[in-house]
Protein backbone atom coordinates (compact mmCIF):
# COMPACT_ATOMS: atom_id res chain seq x y z
CA UNK A 1 0.00 0.00 0.00
CA UNK A 2 1.20 3.40 -0.92
CA UNK A 3 2.43 5.71 1.92
CA UNK A 4 0.05 7.49 4.14
CA UNK A 5 -0.80 11.65 4.23
CA UNK A 6 -2.48 12.68 7.07
CA UNK A 7 -3.97 15.45 6.37
CA UNK A 8 -2.88 18.64 8.56
CA UNK A 9 -4.00 21.78 7.44
CA UNK A 10 -2.48 25.35 8.74
CA UNK A 11 -6.04 26.23 9.38
CA UNK A 12 -9.34 24.87 10.69
CA UNK A 13 -10.94 23.02 13.72
CA UNK A 14 -9.18 20.17 14.45
CA UNK A 15 -10.55 17.35 17.11
CA UNK A 16 -8.52 13.98 17.55
CA UNK A 17 -10.28 11.02 17.15
CA UNK A 18 -7.47 8.55 17.60
CA UNK A 19 -4.19 7.06 16.95
CA UNK A 20 -2.12 5.70 13.99
CA UNK A 21 1.40 4.16 13.13
CA UNK A 22 2.74 8.00 12.42
CA UNK A 23 0.57 10.05 15.26
CA UNK A 24 -2.77 10.79 16.08
CA UNK A 25 -6.20 10.52 13.99
CA UNK A 26 -7.77 14.09 13.68
CA UNK A 27 -10.97 15.51 12.16
CA UNK A 28 -11.35 18.59 10.10
CA UNK A 29 -14.31 19.59 10.82
CA UNK A 30 -15.06 22.20 8.33
CA UNK A 31 -14.02 20.12 5.41
CA UNK A 32 -16.83 17.39 7.51
CA UNK A 33 -18.88 19.95 6.57
CA UNK A 34 -18.50 19.88 3.14
CA UNK A 35 -17.65 16.21 2.19
CA UNK A 36 -19.86 14.76 4.93
CA UNK A 37 -18.89 11.42 6.36
CA UNK A 38 -19.46 7.34 6.21
CA UNK A 39 -18.86 4.95 9.39
CA UNK A 40 -19.20 1.58 8.48
CA UNK A 41 -18.37 -1.90 10.05
CA UNK A 42 -19.56 -4.94 10.70
CA UNK A 43 -21.25 -6.10 14.21
CA UNK A 44 -18.95 -5.77 16.97
CA UNK A 45 -16.52 -3.92 14.75
CA UNK A 46 -16.92 -0.70 16.82
CA UNK A 47 -19.12 1.67 14.34
CA UNK A 48 -21.77 3.31 17.30
CA UNK A 49 -18.35 3.59 19.28
CA UNK A 50 -16.70 5.59 16.76
CA UNK A 51 -19.30 7.74 16.21
CA UNK A 52 -19.77 8.07 19.84
CA UNK A 53 -16.27 9.27 20.27
CA UNK A 54 -16.52 11.55 17.30
CA UNK A 55 -19.64 13.10 18.85
CA UNK A 56 -18.21 13.49 22.45
CA UNK A 57 -14.81 15.71 20.66
CA UNK A 58 -17.59 17.91 18.87
CA UNK A 59 -20.37 18.84 20.71
CA UNK A 60 -18.26 21.95 21.68
CA UNK A 61 -18.24 23.51 18.70
CA UNK A 62 -21.49 22.61 16.75
CA UNK A 63 -24.84 21.83 17.42
CA UNK A 64 -25.31 18.07 17.27
CA UNK A 65 -28.79 16.18 16.07
CA UNK A 66 -28.27 12.30 16.64
CA UNK A 67 -30.85 10.26 14.93
CA UNK A 68 -30.94 7.09 17.37
CA UNK A 69 -33.51 3.90 15.52
CA UNK A 70 -32.13 1.34 18.24
CA UNK A 71 -32.15 3.84 21.29
CA UNK A 72 -28.86 3.29 21.88
CA UNK A 73 -27.35 6.82 22.61
CA UNK A 74 -29.86 8.55 25.48
CA UNK A 75 -26.41 8.56 27.75
CA UNK A 76 -24.67 10.53 25.04
CA UNK A 77 -27.80 12.97 24.77
CA UNK A 78 -27.52 13.69 28.32
CA UNK A 79 -23.85 14.11 28.18
CA UNK A 80 -24.13 16.77 25.63
CA UNK A 81 -27.27 18.53 26.30
CA UNK A 82 -29.58 17.01 23.74
CA UNK A 83 -33.39 17.48 24.37
CA UNK A 84 -34.64 13.85 23.35
CA UNK A 85 -38.01 13.64 20.73
CA UNK A 86 -39.63 10.26 20.81
CA UNK A 87 -40.69 9.07 17.96
CA UNK A 88 -43.54 7.30 18.59
CA UNK A 89 -45.45 10.37 20.43
CA UNK A 90 -44.87 12.87 18.11
CA UNK A 91 -46.67 13.31 14.42
CA UNK A 92 -44.74 13.46 11.32
CA UNK A 93 -45.47 16.78 10.85
CA UNK A 94 -44.88 17.85 14.32
CA UNK A 95 -41.36 16.45 13.74
CA UNK A 96 -40.81 18.23 10.77
CA UNK A 97 -41.84 21.63 13.21
CA UNK A 98 -39.26 20.61 15.70
CA UNK A 99 -36.11 19.95 13.12
CA UNK A 100 -36.87 23.23 11.82
CA UNK A 101 -37.03 24.82 15.35
CA UNK A 102 -33.88 23.02 16.81
CA UNK A 103 -32.22 24.40 13.51
CA UNK A 104 -33.20 28.14 14.51
CA UNK A 105 -32.61 27.95 17.93
CA UNK A 106 -29.22 26.29 17.38
CA UNK A 107 -30.92 23.18 19.67
CA UNK A 108 -29.16 20.20 19.68
CA UNK A 109 -31.06 17.14 19.72
CA UNK A 110 -31.81 13.30 20.23
CA UNK A 111 -33.92 11.64 17.96
CA UNK A 112 -35.52 8.39 19.77
CA UNK A 113 -37.04 5.97 16.68
CA UNK A 114 -37.70 2.52 18.73
CA UNK A 115 -40.56 1.42 18.89
CA UNK A 116 -41.89 1.85 15.55
CA UNK A 117 -42.42 -0.14 13.09
CA UNK A 118 -40.10 -0.05 9.87
CA UNK A 119 -42.43 2.02 7.66
CA UNK A 120 -43.28 4.88 10.72
CA UNK A 121 -39.27 4.81 11.49
CA UNK A 122 -38.33 5.85 7.69
CA UNK A 123 -41.69 8.22 7.09
CA UNK A 124 -40.64 9.94 10.56
CA UNK A 125 -37.18 10.23 9.93
CA UNK A 126 -38.07 11.39 6.31
CA UNK A 127 -40.17 14.21 7.90
CA UNK A 128 -37.75 14.99 10.45
CA UNK A 129 -34.65 15.30 7.57
CA UNK A 130 -36.98 17.63 5.31
CA UNK A 131 -37.25 20.01 8.42
CA UNK A 132 -33.61 19.91 9.11
CA UNK A 133 -33.40 21.50 5.31
CA UNK A 134 -36.19 23.39 4.89
CA UNK A 135 -35.24 26.45 7.13
CA UNK A 136 -34.68 29.86 5.49
CA UNK A 137 -30.93 30.98 3.96
CA UNK A 138 -30.87 33.07 7.06
CA UNK A 139 -30.87 30.02 9.32
CA UNK A 140 -27.64 28.28 7.25
CA UNK A 141 -24.98 29.49 9.62
CA UNK A 142 -25.97 27.43 12.15
CA UNK A 143 -24.30 24.80 11.50
CA UNK A 144 -25.39 21.02 12.27
CA UNK A 145 -23.83 18.07 12.65
CA UNK A 146 -26.71 15.22 12.18
CA UNK A 147 -25.61 11.97 13.44
CA UNK A 148 -27.50 8.86 11.82
CA UNK A 149 -26.79 5.21 13.10
CA UNK A 150 -27.89 2.21 11.44
CA UNK A 151 -28.55 4.20 8.31
CA UNK A 152 -29.68 1.07 6.02
CA UNK A 153 -33.34 1.27 8.22
CA UNK A 154 -33.78 4.53 7.03
CA UNK A 155 -32.28 4.12 3.24
CA UNK A 156 -32.28 0.56 2.71
CA UNK A 157 -30.90 -0.66 -0.73
CA UNK A 158 -34.08 -3.22 -1.52
CA UNK A 159 -37.80 -2.65 -0.47
CA UNK A 160 -38.55 -6.05 0.94
CA UNK A 161 -42.15 -5.91 -0.97
CA UNK A 162 -43.89 -3.50 -3.72
CA UNK A 163 -45.92 -2.21 -0.57
CA UNK A 164 -42.74 -1.28 0.88
CA UNK A 165 -41.48 0.47 -2.46
CA UNK A 166 -43.11 3.82 -1.83
CA UNK A 167 -42.00 3.98 1.94
CA UNK A 168 -38.32 3.33 0.74
CA UNK A 169 -38.60 5.88 -1.95
CA UNK A 170 -39.29 8.41 0.55
CA UNK A 171 -36.63 7.30 2.90
CA UNK A 172 -33.89 7.14 0.30
CA UNK A 173 -34.76 10.37 -1.25
CA UNK A 174 -35.05 12.40 1.56
CA UNK A 175 -31.43 11.41 3.37
CA UNK A 176 -30.04 11.67 0.08
CA UNK A 177 -31.08 15.16 -0.26
CA UNK A 178 -30.06 15.69 3.14
CA UNK A 179 -26.41 14.63 2.27
CA UNK A 180 -26.66 15.95 -1.21
CA UNK A 181 -27.82 19.86 -0.06
CA UNK A 182 -26.66 19.94 3.48
CA UNK A 183 -23.40 21.24 2.73
CA UNK A 184 -24.96 24.99 1.71
CA UNK A 185 -27.17 24.67 4.30
CA UNK A 186 -24.97 24.18 7.33
CA UNK A 187 -25.52 20.61 7.96
CA UNK A 188 -22.78 17.81 8.13
CA UNK A 189 -24.51 14.38 7.76
CA UNK A 190 -22.45 11.37 9.42
CA UNK A 191 -23.97 8.00 8.17
CA UNK A 192 -23.21 5.13 10.16
CA UNK A 193 -24.26 1.60 8.79
CA UNK A 194 -23.36 -2.02 9.58
CA UNK A 195 -24.14 -3.21 6.36
CA UNK A 196 -23.07 -1.23 3.38
CA UNK A 197 -25.15 -4.01 1.13
CA UNK A 198 -28.01 -2.81 2.78
CA UNK A 199 -27.34 0.84 2.40
CA UNK A 200 -28.41 2.71 -0.51
CA UNK A 201 -25.97 3.64 -3.01
CA UNK A 202 -27.51 6.88 -4.09
CA UNK A 203 -26.69 8.05 -0.16
CA UNK A 204 -23.44 6.52 -0.41
CA UNK A 205 -22.31 8.30 -3.18
CA UNK A 206 -22.83 11.98 -1.64
CA UNK A 207 -20.18 11.10 1.15
CA UNK A 208 -16.67 11.89 0.59
CA UNK A 209 -15.05 10.84 4.05
CA UNK A 210 -14.59 7.48 5.38
CA UNK A 211 -14.32 4.97 8.46
CA UNK A 212 -14.47 1.43 7.16
CA UNK A 213 -14.27 -1.47 9.67
CA UNK A 214 -14.29 -5.21 10.11
CA UNK A 215 -15.98 -6.64 7.28
CA UNK A 216 -16.86 -10.34 7.06
CA UNK A 217 -19.69 -10.36 4.56
CA UNK A 218 -18.56 -10.84 0.73
CA UNK A 219 -20.69 -7.80 -1.06
CA UNK A 220 -19.94 -5.63 2.12
CA UNK A 221 -16.28 -6.44 1.76
CA UNK A 222 -16.34 -5.49 -2.38
CA UNK A 223 -18.87 -2.05 -1.43
CA UNK A 224 -16.02 -0.93 0.98
CA UNK A 225 -13.22 -1.63 -0.62
CA UNK A 226 -14.50 0.15 -3.83
CA UNK A 227 -14.75 3.01 -1.21
CA UNK A 228 -11.49 3.00 -0.52
CA UNK A 229 -9.62 2.47 -3.66
CA UNK A 230 -8.56 -1.40 -2.81
CA UNK A 231 -7.42 -3.98 -4.49
CA UNK A 232 -8.90 -7.33 -4.39
CA UNK A 233 -5.94 -8.52 -2.37
CA UNK A 234 -6.14 -5.11 -0.10
CA UNK A 235 -9.56 -5.71 0.21
CA UNK A 236 -9.24 -9.49 2.24
CA UNK A 237 -7.37 -6.73 5.27
CA UNK A 238 -11.01 -5.56 5.43
CA UNK A 239 -11.45 -8.65 7.16
CA UNK A 240 -8.91 -9.21 9.33
CA UNK A 241 -8.82 -6.02 11.52
CA UNK A 242 -9.28 -5.72 14.88
CA UNK A 243 -12.54 -3.96 16.56
CA UNK A 244 -12.26 -0.02 16.93
CA UNK A 245 -9.66 0.01 14.22
CA UNK A 246 -10.54 1.65 11.16
CA UNK A 247 -9.21 3.00 7.75
CA UNK A 248 -9.66 6.46 8.14
CA UNK A 249 -9.69 8.46 4.45
CA UNK A 250 -10.86 11.35 3.02
CA UNK A 251 -10.28 15.24 2.76
CA UNK A 252 -11.38 15.59 6.31
CA UNK A 253 -9.35 12.73 7.56
CA UNK A 254 -6.01 11.70 5.23
CA UNK A 255 -5.35 11.78 1.70
CA UNK A 256 -4.79 8.17 1.25
CA UNK A 257 -6.43 4.63 3.30
CA UNK A 258 -4.87 5.00 7.17
CA UNK A 259 -5.06 2.55 9.54
CA UNK A 260 -5.89 4.12 13.19
CA UNK A 261 -7.30 2.49 16.37
CA UNK A 262 -10.26 4.99 17.75
CA UNK A 263 -10.28 6.43 21.15
CA UNK A 264 -12.63 5.44 24.11
CA UNK A 265 -15.26 7.02 24.94
CA UNK A 266 -16.38 9.11 27.97
CA UNK A 267 -19.98 7.48 28.04
CA UNK A 268 -20.25 4.15 27.94
CA UNK A 269 -21.63 2.16 24.64
CA UNK A 270 -25.16 1.09 25.41
CA UNK A 271 -25.43 -1.26 22.73
CA UNK A 272 -22.39 -3.14 23.68
CA UNK A 273 -22.57 -6.64 23.89
CA UNK A 274 -23.38 -8.29 26.76
CA UNK A 275 -21.08 -10.61 29.19
CA UNK A 276 -22.12 -14.24 29.54
CA UNK A 277 -24.34 -14.74 31.98
CA UNK A 278 -25.87 -18.21 33.08
CA UNK A 279 -29.39 -19.48 33.13
CA UNK A 280 -30.56 -19.54 36.71
CA UNK A 281 -31.71 -22.74 38.41
CA UNK A 282 -35.29 -21.88 38.93
CA UNK A 283 -37.39 -24.86 37.11
CA UNK A 284 -40.89 -26.96 37.10
CA UNK A 285 -43.64 -25.26 38.77
CA UNK A 286 -41.43 -22.36 40.17
CA UNK A 287 -41.01 -21.26 36.72
CA UNK A 288 -44.26 -21.96 35.55
CA UNK A 289 -45.49 -19.04 38.21
CA UNK A 290 -42.65 -16.71 37.45
CA UNK A 291 -43.89 -17.06 33.81
CA UNK A 292 -47.24 -16.96 34.87
CA UNK A 293 -48.72 -19.78 32.14
CA UNK A 294 -52.04 -20.03 33.51
CA UNK A 295 -52.93 -16.57 32.10
CA UNK A 296 -51.02 -17.65 28.91
CA UNK A 297 -53.33 -20.16 27.80
CA UNK A 298 -55.36 -20.54 24.34
CA UNK A 299 -58.42 -18.86 25.10
CA UNK A 300 -62.12 -20.83 24.13
CA UNK A 301 -63.13 -19.92 20.51
CA UNK A 302 -66.84 -18.56 22.22
CA UNK A 303 -64.75 -16.33 24.53
CA UNK A 304 -62.78 -14.88 21.41
CA UNK A 305 -65.43 -14.31 19.17
CA UNK A 306 -66.64 -11.95 22.21
CA UNK A 307 -63.08 -10.09 22.18
CA UNK A 308 -63.32 -9.47 18.54
CA UNK A 309 -67.29 -8.21 18.53
CA UNK A 310 -65.85 -5.64 21.57
CA UNK A 311 -63.30 -4.22 19.32
CA UNK A 312 -66.06 -2.79 16.62
CA UNK A 313 -66.21 0.10 19.68
CA UNK A 314 -63.84 2.43 18.09
CA UNK A 315 -66.05 2.20 14.73
CA UNK A 316 -69.05 2.58 16.87
CA UNK A 317 -67.82 5.47 18.41
CA UNK A 318 -66.69 7.47 15.77
CA UNK A 319 -70.18 6.89 13.50
CA UNK A 320 -72.14 7.73 17.19
CA UNK A 321 -69.79 11.24 17.40
CA UNK A 322 -72.02 14.40 16.07
CA UNK A 323 -68.60 15.47 14.05
CA UNK A 324 -68.51 12.28 12.13
CA UNK A 325 -70.15 13.77 8.97
CA UNK A 326 -67.52 16.69 9.35
CA UNK A 327 -64.60 14.37 9.86
CA UNK A 328 -65.70 12.10 6.60
CA UNK A 329 -65.61 15.22 4.77
CA UNK A 330 -61.98 15.97 6.21
CA UNK A 331 -61.14 12.62 4.97
CA UNK A 332 -62.23 13.08 1.20
CA UNK A 333 -60.38 16.21 1.12
CA UNK A 334 -57.14 14.94 2.38
CA UNK A 335 -57.02 12.40 0.09
CA UNK A 336 -57.67 14.49 -2.37
CA UNK A 337 -54.51 15.98 -2.15
CA UNK A 338 -52.14 13.11 -0.36
CA UNK A 339 -49.58 13.12 -0.12
CA UNK A 340 -49.64 16.68 0.73
CA UNK A 341 -50.54 18.35 4.07
CA UNK A 342 -53.12 21.67 4.58
CA UNK A 343 -54.15 23.94 7.06
CA UNK A 344 -57.30 23.77 9.12
CA UNK A 345 -58.65 27.32 8.00
CA UNK A 346 -58.09 25.97 4.87
CA UNK A 347 -59.87 22.83 5.20
CA UNK A 348 -62.51 25.08 6.79
CA UNK A 349 -62.74 27.33 3.53
CA UNK A 350 -62.85 24.52 1.41
CA UNK A 351 -65.58 22.47 3.44
CA UNK A 352 -68.01 25.88 4.23
CA UNK A 353 -67.51 24.59 7.94
CA UNK A 354 -65.91 26.57 11.14
CA UNK A 355 -63.03 26.47 11.84
CA UNK A 356 -64.19 25.58 15.34
CA UNK A 357 -65.99 21.94 13.52
CA UNK A 358 -62.70 20.98 11.54
CA UNK A 359 -60.64 21.23 14.69
CA UNK A 360 -62.89 19.12 16.54
CA UNK A 361 -63.31 16.65 13.70
CA UNK A 362 -59.42 16.45 13.67
CA UNK A 363 -59.09 15.79 17.01
CA UNK A 364 -61.57 12.65 16.44
CA UNK A 365 -59.44 11.40 13.07
CA UNK A 366 -56.12 11.78 15.20
CA UNK A 367 -57.38 9.59 18.02
CA UNK A 368 -57.90 7.34 15.50
CA UNK A 369 -55.19 7.28 13.50
CA UNK A 370 -56.44 8.52 10.68
CA UNK A 371 -54.70 11.45 10.30
CA UNK A 372 -51.64 13.26 11.29
CA UNK A 373 -51.69 16.65 12.60
CA UNK A 374 -50.49 19.04 15.68
CA UNK A 375 -52.58 20.64 18.86
CA UNK A 376 -54.80 23.20 18.13
CA UNK A 377 -53.38 26.43 16.99
CA UNK A 378 -53.55 29.34 14.39
CA UNK A 379 -51.22 27.28 11.90
CA UNK A 380 -52.58 23.92 12.57
CA UNK A 381 -51.38 21.54 9.55
CA UNK A 382 -52.84 17.71 8.28
CA UNK A 383 -52.61 15.30 6.66
CA UNK A 384 -53.52 11.85 5.73
CA UNK A 385 -51.93 9.58 8.10
CA UNK A 386 -49.17 7.49 6.37
CA UNK A 387 -50.48 4.47 6.44
CA UNK A 388 -53.31 5.62 4.15
CA UNK A 389 -51.23 7.48 2.44
CA UNK A 390 -49.18 3.88 1.39
CA UNK A 391 -52.15 2.92 -0.22
CA UNK A 392 -53.13 5.73 -2.79
CA UNK A 393 -49.55 6.54 -3.40
CA UNK A 394 -50.86 6.67 -7.09
CA UNK A 395 -52.87 9.63 -6.61
CA UNK A 396 -52.27 13.08 -8.29
CA UNK A 397 -50.63 15.86 -6.10
CA UNK A 398 -52.96 18.84 -6.54
CA UNK A 399 -54.16 21.26 -4.29
CA UNK A 400 -57.77 22.33 -2.88
CA UNK A 401 -59.95 24.49 -4.99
Amino acid sequence: MASVSPIRPADGTLVTLGRHSGGALTLHLERLLAGRLLIQGSSGAGKSRTLRRIVEEVFDYTTVILVDPEGEFGNLADHIGATTLVGAELTADGLTAAAKRAREHRLSLHLDLTDLDPEQRILKAAAFFTGLIAVGREIWENTTLVCIDEAHLLAPYHAGTAHDAETRRIGVSTLTDLCARGRKRGIAPIIATQRLAKLSASVTSELQNFLIGLNVQDRDVARAASLLGFSSKQAERLRMIEPGEFFAMGPALSRSALLAKIDDTITDHIGATPELKAASEIHGEAAERLLDLATLREVPQRSRDAIAIRGTRALDGFLLEPIAPTAAAVVAALRNISPNATTASDLAGHLGQEREAVDQALDVLAALSVVDTMPREEGRIARLHARLRAKITDMPVVALS
